[in-house]
């Protein structure tokens, strides 16, 4: 019969070392783009606050990457 919880000897590690990773999501017209992931929210957020008060770009957002555990 199979066990639900792992034992103690087959469990690993698998939280991410990374640091938090952010990209940049907007609209130009009706395709969705979005910059890469990086761990340097300033650029970030600056990418932001020029496609927000830009005229060519909506629906702004920045994402943040996570990581899920099972």
């Amino acid at each position: 019969m199979a066990r639900a919880d792992p034992s103690a000897g087959t469990t690993t590690d698998t939280a991410s070392r990374e640091p938090d990773q952010w990209r940049l999501c907007y609209v130009v017209g009706d395709l969705e783009h979005y910059t890469e992931w990086t761990s340097e929210f300033p650029t970030i957020e600056n990418y932001y606050d020029q496609y927000r008060r830009g005229d060519y770009a909506h629906d702004v957002v920045i994402e943040r990457r996570a990581v899920v555990e099972r």
